[in-house]
């Protein structure tokens, strides 16, 4: 398992570190000022350049990715619940995506901390949610599947 989480990690991370880059991309076209914006100017003042911003900055969104990456070998432990799972890998993913958004995105007061936080757990449960009336729907389908060849073996 540890084997697949790191190689899911290692390819997790630079995929994501380039859609950082993409998304200051079009970040940097939608602000029509000519100027390459990849980090906010707030995040950019804690460092000695904006170089360093930027390299902090795409190693924290690489951490987030590698860890998403490496946590979803949570949902292949089949003796634990769907709930079980989803409430672990929330925890892991948590404690590393919620500190690296606070720190590059500098919410500017508390109440805009807390609404981050909420979205994220919000954005999450609406996952989470879709996926276990996907996954119930295919198995109910699967299992009326099954009964219905049973019926026909038995006949």
């Amino acid at each position: 398992m540890l084997k697949k989480m790191l190689s899911r990690a290692l390819v997790s991370a630079p995929i994501c570190m380039l859609i950082n880059q993409l998304i200051g991309i079009c970040v940097s076209l939608a602000n029509a000022d000519g100027r390459y914006s990849p980090v906010t100017p707030a995040f950019a003042a804690r460092f000695p350049s904006d170089t360093v911003a930027v390299i902090v900055q795409l190693l924290l969104i690489g951490l987030v990715g590698a860890t998403f990456a490496a946590c979803s070998v949570i949902f292949e432990i089949e003796r634990w619940s769907f709930l079980r799972q989803g409430l672990i890998h929330l925890a892991i993913t948590s404690a590393v995506a919620i500190p690296v958004c606070l720190f590059c995105w500098l919410p500017e007061s508390a109440a805009g901390a807390w609404v981050l936080v909420g979205s994220w757990l919000f954005t999450y449960t609406v996952t989470w949610l879709s996926q276990y009336l996907l996954y119930r729907h295919r198995v109910r389908a699967l299992d009326a599947k099954i009964k219905q060849i049973n019926g026909r073996d038995t006949k």
